[in-house]
C-alpha cells in the first residue's frame, strides 16, 4: 500500500501553507507518554532510522523540533521511506502516530534558505478540527467514522475536535471538503489541522554551542540565592533596585507556554493548574528542557538560599506544555492561560510567516481572546540576526522582545560575546530588548536537563530575554494589579534605557507611541527601577490639587526623572600584557560610567508672557525636538548629547579634530542609523565596525590606561565638553513645528483667574545637573584569538603571569567619583508666575492660574 493509499497524498492544499508536497525522506514520530529513551533509540536502530539534523553552515541557531514526545527521523542513507518501514514504526507500542513531512511550495521557492527549511512540516494524522456546523450536519447525515474525540475538548471557537480512526486527517479533510454539508462554507474554513513544524520554534541557541515601597530606592536588595552574583542581566536591568519597591506577589500568575516545566523544582512556585496541550491532560511536566529554563528567569524563588533569583520571584508559574509545537497547541495554550487565571504570558518561541507552516489565524484569534481578557502577551523576536521578527512576536498584540549583550548593544553576529555566531532578530515589530546570553536559570532535575545539576548557567537567545520582560510585567501587576495590560506594556516601553546611542539613532515613529525608537533595539533595554517608579505614579497624586495648599502656584512642572536615575555609558579597553607560548595575552577591562541626576536647575530666561484677568493663551511645555533637515527628522537633546560624547571619544582615540567634526556632522544630518559604524567610536562604546566585527583600540600601557580614576577623569571631561557643545547648538525657541501628536500631548492652556491683577509668566530653560561615577564592571582575558574568559577561569600559566602584574590589574568593583558637576540642557521649560499690579484690588487670588490640557 502506497503512502497515498494510506492517506498521505503526494500533495494537498493546506489552509495556511497552501499547496504542499510530500518530503518522502523525513518522518515525524509522536511517542506515547511514558516511552523510555532507550526503547526509542532501539526502535530506530532496528528500522535503520536516525534523528534528523540540519546543516550548521549558515544557520547555526536553527534546530530540528525534537522534544521528549516528538522526534523527526530519516533513513541513515537519506533514502525515501518505504511502506514496510512505515508499518514497522507505526505498529510499535511506543508510537502513537507516525507521519511523513510536507513542504510548502510557496516557501520552497523562496531564495532564503532559512525559509526553505522552515517550510517543512507534518500534520497530526489522528486528529482533525471541523467547523461545528459542518460537523453537526455531517453527523446528522450519517457520515461514517465522524465522531468527536473523546479525549480532547476543542478550545478553538466554532470548531469540533474529532478523532480520525479510518484513514488520516488529510484523507478525511479531503472527503469533508467535497461533502454536501460543506457547501456554502469557505474551503479553508471547513477543517483545521494540527500542524507540526520541522524547525523548532524555540528562540534559544543550542546550549551545546555555548557552554510596595513607592519611594526611589536608596540601594539594592541583595538576595541570598547562591548564584545571584552571576546573574549579570538582573543587575543591568536594575532589578535589585526594583525589588526595594516591590517583589513578586503570589496573586500574579505567569503562564509559560513552552516545553513544560519541572513541576517539582524546589526553586519554582508552580500554579496548581497546568496543562499539556498535546495530550489534553492537566500535566505541564517537561516535554523538553526549554520551558523550565524560561520559568526560572521569570520567577525563580527569591531570597530562599537556593539556586537563582527570578525577576518576579514570588509570582506563580503556570506550566503549559506542548510535545509537538503544533499550531493548535499554541492557540489552546493561550485559551487555557486566559481562562484559568494567568495575568502574563511568556512565549519564548515563534516561526516566520515565510515558512508558512502554522495556521496563523488560529493563533491570532487566541491572541485576541487573551488580550481582551487583560493578559500581557510577551514573545521573542528570534535569533536569526535579521530585520524581521518571528510570529507571534511580530503580532501587534504582543510585546516583542529582542536581545542585548553585555556591552548594551543588540546581540549580533560577530560581536564581542563568547557566542559571536548568532544575533537577535530585530525590525519594525521589535519593541524592547533585554539581556540574552549566559543567563543562569533553573534546569530539569538531575541529569535530564541542559546540565548535570538542577541549574544551568548559560541559557541564551531571545528565549532568555523574553521571560525577563514577562517577569517585569508580573512585578508591575504585583504593585498595581488594577492596571490594564495596555498600560503595563506602555510603561515597559516608555521606561527603557536608550542604550548605545552612538550606534543607534532613536527617533519618533508614528506607529511607536511610547517614545523614541530604533529598529535594532526598539525603545531600548528594559529598566525595572524606572518601570516600577512609573507604575508607582500611575495612581498617585492629586489631579486637580484640591486641598493641596492655598499658596499661589504656577502650572504643574515638568515631570522630572528620579534624582538617582543614571544615564549609563559602557567603555571597553584592551591591553596587550605579554606573550605566552600559545600567543599574545590580552586583558579586556569594561568600565561602567554613570551620570547620576542630582536635580533640576533654572536655566536662562527665554521670554515672558503677560495675561490680563480672564485672558488665556496656548503654550507648549516642551521644546522636545530640534529641526535637523526637515520637519520629519527629529533629534532629542539627550541623543544629541550622547552622540557628541561619541564624537569626542574619537578625538581622544585618534587626536583628530577633523574626524570629530565630520562624525558630528554625519550624526546630526544623517538618518542612517549605522552612521557611526567604522567611525572610530569602538573604543568608547564597544560599537561594531562597518563590517559588523567588534573592534577596540588597544591601550599601550596597563598602568597608565586602566586606572579607574584616570578613566573616570577622561569620561567627565568628555561629558562636560559634550554638554557645552550641545547647549551651544540648542535652539532656544518653543516648538511650533512639532508633529500633531506631540503638539497635542505638550500643549497647555493657561488662564489668568485673578479678578483684577495681570500675571506675567517667566518662561525659562530647564537644566539638569549630573555627577559622574565610574566603576570597573569586569576584567577578562584571552590568549591569541581565543574567547574572552573571566579572571575566575584562569589557566595555571595565565594565573602565574598575571600574578606578576599585581596591583596594575584593575579589579571589578573599583570605582571613582568625580567632584565636578555636568549641567545638561533638557527638552523642558519652566513657567513661573510673577504678579504685576494693575489696580488697588485685593490680591486674594494672586498668581492663581487655571490649567487646561495635559501637563
Amino acid at each position: 500500500m502506497s503512502l497515498s493509499e494510506r492517506g498521505f497524498p503526494q500533495s494537498f492544499d493546506h489552509p495556511a501553507a497552501g499547496e504542499s508536497t510530500l518530503v518522502a525522506e523525513l518522518l515525524a514520530i509522536r511517542w506515547r507518554d511514558g516511552a523510555e529513551r532507550a526503547g526509542k533509540e532501539e526502535l530506530l536502530a532496528a528500522t535503520g532510522f536516525e534523528q534528523a539534523t540540519i546543516g550548521e553552515a549558515g544557520r547555526p541557531v536553527l534546530a530540528v523540533n525534537q522534544t521528549d514526545g516528538l522526534w523527526w527521523v530519516r533513513r541513515g542513507d537519506e533514502s525515501a521511506v518505504d511502506e514496510e518501514q512505515l508499518d514497522q514504526l507505526g505498529s510499535s507500542p511506543l508510537v502513537e502516530w507516525v507521519a511523513p513531512a510536507y513542504r510548502s511550495a510557496g516557501a520552497a521557492r523562496a531564495a532564503d534558505e532559512t525559509a526553505t527549511v522552515g517550510a517543512v512540516f507534518t500534520v497530526n494524522p489522528t486528529r482533525l478540527y471541523v467547523r461545528q456546523q459542518v460537523f453537526d450536519a455531517a453527523r446528522t447525515a450519517g457520515t461514517p467514522d465522524l465522531a468527536p474525540d473523546p479525549q480532547r475538548r476543542s478550545r478553538l471557537p466554532e470548531y469540533a475536535a474529532m478523532r480520525v480512526t479510518d484513514g488520516t486527517a488529510l484523507s478525511v479533510a479531503a472527503r469533508l471538503a467535497d461533502a454536501p454539508e460543506a457547501r456554502g462554507v469557505a474551503g479553508a474554513a471547513v477543517v483545521r489541522f494540527e500542524t507540526v513544524p520541522f524547525i523548532s520554534p524555540t528562540c534559544s541557541v543550542s546550549p551545546a554551542a555555548t557552554r510596595g515601597n513607592c519611594r526611589p530606592p536608596a540601594g539594592e536588595f541583595v538576595p541570598n540565592d547562591p548564584q545571584f552574583g552571576t546573574q549579570w542581566g538582573l543587575q543591568r536591568m536594575e532589578v535589585p533596585r526594583a525589588w526595594q519597591i516591590v517583589r513578586g506577589s503570589s496573586d500574579v500568575v505567569v503562564a509559560v507556554i513552552d516545553q513544560g516545566v519541572e513541576l517539582g523544582h524546589p526553586d519554582l512556585l508552580l500554579y496548581p493548574q497546568s496543562w499539556n496541550a498535546s495530550s489534553d491532560t492537566p500535566d505541564g511536566s517537561p516535554t523538553g528542557d526549554h520551558g523550565t529554563a524560561c520559568a526560572g528567569i521569570v520567577a525563580a524563588r527569591l531570597d530562599n538560599s537556593e539556586g537563582v533569583a527570578g525577576v518576579a520571584g514570588g509570582c506563580q508559574v503556570m506550566a503549559i506544555a506542548t510535545s509537538t509545537w503544533a499550531d493548535v497547541d499554541i492557540a489552546e495554550g493561550l485559551y487555557f492561560a486566559a481562562d484559568n487565571g494567568a495575568k502574563v504570558v511568556s512565549m519564548s518561541f515563534g516561526v516566520y510567516e515565510s515558512w508558512g507552516v502554522w495556521d496563523f489565524d488560529l493563533i491570532r484569534d487566541a491572541l485576541q481572546y487573551a488580550h481582551d481578557q487583560g493578559l500581557l502577551l510577551v514573545a521573542a523576536s528570534g535569533n536569526e540576526d535579521g530585520n524581521i521578527a518571528r510570529f507571534p512576536g511580530s503580532d501587534s498584540r504582543t510585546l516583542c522582545v529582542g536581545g542585548s549583550n553585555r556591552s548594551d548593544e543588540r546581540k549580533r553576529t560577530g560581536d564581542s560575546s563568547a557566542e559571536d555566531f548568532w544575533g537577535a532578530s530585530y525590525g519594525p515589530d521589535l519593541d524592547v530588548v533585554a539581556p540574552c546570553l549566559e543567563i543562569p536559570t533553573t534546569d530539569r532535575l538531575g541529569g535530564d536537563g541542559y546540565d548535570a545539576g538542577d541549574y544551568f548557567g548559560f541559557f541564551n537567545g531571545t528565549s532568555s530575554a523574553t521571560p525577563a520582560v514577562a517577569g517585569l510585567g508580573a512585578l508591575v501587576f504585583s504593585l498595581r494589579p488594577q492596571l490594564s495590560n495596555a498600560a503595563v506594556r506602555s510603561m515597559i516601553e516608555s521606561t527603557c534605557d536608550k542604550i548605545s546611542p552612538a550606534l543607534y539613532s532613536y527617533a519618533n515613529v508614528a506607529t511607536k507611541p511610547s517614545g523614541t525608537w530604533n529598529e535594532e533595539v526598539g525603545y531600548g533595554r528594559v529598566n525595572a527601577e524606572r518601570l516600577l517608579l512609573t507604575a508607582c505614579a500611575a495612581d498617585d497624586g492629586c489631579d486637580d490639587c484640591t486641598g493641596c495648599g492655598d499658596e499661589c502656584r504656577s502650572p504643574r512642572p515638568v515631570p522630572w526623572l528620579p534624582y538617582d536615575r543614571c544615564q549609563y555609558f559602557y567603555e571597553a579597553r584592551v591591553f596587550d600584557v605579554g606573550r605566552l607560548e600559545q600567543g599574545r595575552l590580552e586583558l579586556r577591562v569594561t568600565y561602567e560610567h554613570c551620570l547620576r541626576l542630582l536635580g533640576q536647575q533654572q536655566g536662562p530666561l527665554l521670554y515672558t508672557t503677560t495675561l490680563l484677568p480672564g485672558e488665556k493663551v496656548v503654550l507648549y511645555e516642551y521644546d522636545r525636538y530640534r529641526r535637523v533637515r526637515a520637519e520629519e527628522q527629529r533629534l532629542s537633546v539627550h541623543s544629541s548629547f550622547r552622540q557628541t560624547m561619541s564624537a569626542l571619544s574619537q578625538t581622544r582615540r585618534f587626536a583628530s579634530a577633523t574626524a570629530y567634526a565630520q562624525t558630528l556632522v554625519d550624526i546630526r544630518t544623517s538618518v542612517d542609523t549605522s552612521v557611526s559604524a567604522g567611525g572610530g567610536l569602538a573604543g568608547f562604546f564597544g560599537a561594531p565596525t562597518a563590517q559588523g566585527e567588534f573592534s577596540l583600540a588597544t591601550e599601550t600601557s596597563l598602568a597608565s590606561g586602566s586606572s579607574v580614576t584616570a578613566v573616570a577623569e577622561q569620561f567627565t571631561q568628555n561629558a562636560i565638553t559634550a554638554a557645552q557643545s550641545t547647549e551651544t547648538e540648542r535652539s532656544v525657541v518653543v516648538s511650533t513645528f512639532e508633529e500633531a501628536e506631540h503638539q497635542q500631548s505638550t500643549r497647555r492652556v493657561l488662564r489668568n483667574r485673578n479678578r483684577c491683577h495681570a500675571v506675567t509668566y517667566l518662561v525659562r530653560r530647564a537644566l539638569e545637573v549630573y555627577e559622574a561615577h565610574s566603576r570597573v564592571l569586569s576584567v577578562e582575558w584571552r590568549v591569541g584569538d581565543g574567547i574572552w574568559r573571566s579572571l575566575g577561569d584562569l589557566t595555571r600559566e595565565v594565573e602565574s603571569f598575571l600574578k606578576d602584574l599585581g596591583d596594575r590589574i584593575p579589579r571589578p568593583g573599583e570605582e571613582a567619583r568625580d567632584q565636578r558637576w555636568i549641567t545638561l540642557p533638557t527638552d523642558g521649560t519652566l513657567y513661573e508666575p510673577m504678579l504685576a499690579y494693575c489696580s488697588s484690588c485685593e490680591s486674594e487670588q494672586c498668581g492663581d492660574s487655571e490649567q487646561e490640557g495635559r501637563a
